[in-house]
């Protein structure tokens, strides 16, 4: 009766297992992080409604303080 020898490179078959086990693992991980820092930064609510060009064209002149309230710090009181 002969026995049958076993092959010399089966540890490796098992280091390679365990390699692509981690690779999946960590592959995992990082989808997870991803998902939750879409989480973090996505807005919460309904979408803000996008003002008309006409409206965006007026709110930068309203916005802005009148040339007195800026030029008045310039100025000394006599």
């Amino acid at each position: 009766m002969t026995s049958t020898r076993r092959p010399a490179h089966e540890g490796l078959g098992r280091a390679r297992t365990a390699l692509q086990r981690a690779v999946r693992t960590l592959r995992y991980v990082n989808q997870e992080l991803l998902r939750a820092n879409e989480a973090i930064f996505r807005p919460v609510g309904p979408p803000r409604r996008r003002e008309s060009p006409a409206s965006q064209a007026e709110a930068p002149a309203a916005a802005q303080p009148p040339a007195a309230a800026t030029a008045g710090h310039d100025r000394q009181a006599a």
